[in-house]
């Protein structure tokens, strides 16, 4: 994770490495963003401080917003979740992957993550960014699982259960970090819980049927 230097196994020499520059300029822009407030640190404060260029800042994470919502680690799981959905229920891929950010590190209330999110929280421009990014990742997610199930890429229903989805977890990260429970030894198992809960909220997926006869059933109703 951003938080940490270890190189993951199966990433090539110029991945680590360039994960390894981000989570560094993270960490710093995080401590310069707790002692003077987000606003007032610019994207220049955060190079020196990390001893990179700002350019190199700019390339990683395009904008100051990006530095706390620019994860490389979220491609990972986009692209697991994206190959699971063409055979499973986006809900049910996602089960699948809870222990994957649930750990420790994630449910720490006052680890790395919880940090970033107390600022996606309060911050305005980051709130909405974080938004956006989650909508992004939820159309991406309905594409997928629409195209492998032969259905236009921005097939309603799909793209509709897709939102949801993503917005039953994020509303659940949002609790979890706004209320953590439990101590240091069960805070990853209740997190999990947390986010198993916001699923259970959404119920079963609609049964499959192509465009034409949803269409037509309508139709007949009307």
């Amino acid at each position: 994770m951003a938080g940490q230097d270890v190189p993951r196994p199966g990433l090539g020499l110029r991945e680590a490495k360039r994960r390894q520059a981000m989570g560094q300029i993270q960490r710093v822009a995080l401590d310069l963003f707790d002692a003077h407030g987000y606003a007032s640190v610019t994207v220049e404060q955060i190079a020196a401080a990390a001893q990179v260029a700002p350019r190199s800042v700019y390339r990683y994470f395009g904008t100051k917003d990006g530095i706390l919502l620019t994860q490389p680690e979220d491609d990972d799981m986009v692209a697991v979740l994206a190959g699971a959905v063409a055979h499973d229920d986006l809900v049910d891929a996602l089960r699948g992957l809870v222990p994957a950010f649930t750990s420790a590190e994630f449910a720490d209330p006052a680890g790395y993550w919880a940090r970033v999110m107390r600022y996606v929280r309060s911050v305005p421009e980051l709130t909405g960014a974080f938004a956006a990014g989650a909508l992004e990742i939820a159309d991406g997610l309905a594409a997928a699982q629409a195209t492998a199930r032969g259905l236009p890429p921005d097939d309603l229903p799909t793209r509709v259960r897709a939102r949801a989805v993503v917005g039953a977890l994020t509303a659940a990260l949002d609790d979890w970090y706004g209320h953590p429970e439990g101590g240091p030894g069960e805070r990853a198992a209740r997190m999990a819980e947390r986010i198993h809960r916001a699923l259970d909220a959404l119920g079963r997926p609609p049964r499959r049927a192509s465009r034409r006869s949803a269409d037509s059933e309508r139709v007949r109703e009307a």
